[in-house]
């Protein structure tokens, strides 16, 4: 068998991989997009259920149109439904994410006819956004690039941290329209900003300089946001004006974070452009440079000059060593490759292993997301332990009462 072959059909298989990678990236702008206007619909639903459907009727019907075009381009960008090798957990969660966005419309009457109220609506819209978000943490834990990896898992990180933050705008719309705060609700409304915190100091982790450059403005909340916070979890007084200016103030953050959103969707697609350039520019160049002191020579052609130096498997010495080396690089490569996506992916089975914890304590106990995460991480500090040590417990328990 030629050696040569093979080193040419594993370039080949990088380049096939990454335009798989090009497509799930133009997958993620299409799921950024349609997480945004999801956000703003289920606001103006927020505001409009704590108003007693008295603010933002024109606005709901104008974000259910956003969405719908959204939806649009989602389903356009989705992938052609076939069996593929590794493929099968990616289809279980676009299959997830379409039975949710299927719901909506039984949603929006629901909440029309003020079948449900504020916190139910809220939970059917964060579930929706929940299976999306799904898709971009599937595609940052399976990239095989690196530097694509960290892209996605930036992307991922900050899109999470900006839900975190549109939850506590639905939360705090409620509680200033209510003119106060439950308990329950301060407690949910310290456990995002704690949560928004940790995913965006991931997000700085992953993201290149001009990202966190960018970031660097809105990672603090404006003075009259921190002013409205204090009030929200410490039960100070407001007038009847906090819903209007909260909302406001949030969602004018949420947008600034939009216009950063784009720019790491540009930043991934523009890494995927690049890395497939790459590959076809070494996939096009000679597997080995032509030297005019050797030739392949075909072994038992004893005949042709020069063949009394052939080694073994039929190759002139230096072309063996020629081959040997590129073998070497590509095989380096690979392995460098590996070792960094190990390391990101070791990041990215901790925040598995607290979000699985979450998702049995909410089950278990009726807990919130947000509930979960602050039981979580109060029994951490407690027991001076890392959450992820506290979730790993949990899960231990789970499985033993499972059995």
């Amino acid at each position: 068998m030629d050696a040569l072959i093979w080193l040419q059909a594993s370039r080949d298989s990088d380049i096939a991989s990454l335009q798989r990678l090009l497509k799930t990236g133009e997958l993620m702008a299409a799921v950024s997009e349609l997480v945004h206007r999801l956000q703003r619909e289920r606001g103006a639903n927020n505001l409009w259920i704590c108003s007693g459907g008295t603010l933002f009727s024109t606005e709901r019907h104008a974000r259910q149109q956003e969405v719908s075009a959204g939806l649009h381009h989602f389903y356009q960008a989705l992938p052609s439904a076939t069996a593929q090798p590794g493929f099968s957990r990616f289809c279980n969660l676009i299959a997830a994410a379409l039975q949710a966005l299927a719901e909506l419309p039984l949603l929006r009457q629901q909440i029309s006819q003020h079948e449900r109220d504020q916190a139910a609506a809220m939970a059917a819209f964060n579930q929706v956004i929940r299976t999306l978000l799904n898709l971009v943490f599937e595609a940052a834990d399976t990239a095989s690039d690196p530097d694509i990896s960290r892209a996605l898992i930036a992307l991922f990180s900050f899109m999470q941290g900006k839900e975190l933050a549109g939850q506590e705008r639905a939360i705090g719309s409620a509680g200033f329209a209510a003119r106060q705060f439950t308990p329950e609700q301060r407690s949910q409304m310290v456990a995002l900003i704690a949560a928004q915190e940790q995913s965006f100091t991931t997000f700085r982790e992953f993201a290149d300089s001009a990202a966190c450059e960018s970031w660097q403005p809105l990672s603090q909340a404006s003075r009259d946001i921190e002013r409205l916070r204090r009030i929200a979890c410490t039960g100070s007084q407001y007038d009847e004006t906090g819903a209007l200016e909260w909302f406001s103030l949030l969602s004018e953050r949420l947008d600034q974070m939009k216009t950063l959103e784009d720019a790491l969707t540009a930043t991934l697609m523009q890494r995927c452009r690049e890395a497939i350039k790459q590959a076809q520019q070494q996939a096009a160049s000679p597997v080995v440079q032509s030297d005019s002191n050797f030739s392949l020579y075909v072994c038992g052609a004893d005949w042709l000059p020069g063949a009394s130096t052939l080694s073994s498997d039929g190759l002139a010495p230096q072309l063996g060593r020629s081959v040997l080396s590129l073998i070497g690089e590509q095989s380096q490569r690979l392995q460098q490759q590996a070792d960094e996506l190990a390391s990101m992916r070791a990041s990215l089975d901790e925040r598995r292993v607290i979000d699985q914890a979450k998702h049995w304590l909410m089950q278990q106990q009726g807990f919130t997301e947000e509930a979960a995460w602050q039981a979580l991480r109060k029994s951490a500090m407690n027991q001076n332990k890392r959450v992820l040590e506290i979730a790993q417990a949990v899960l231990a328990v789970a499985k033993t009462l499972s059995n």
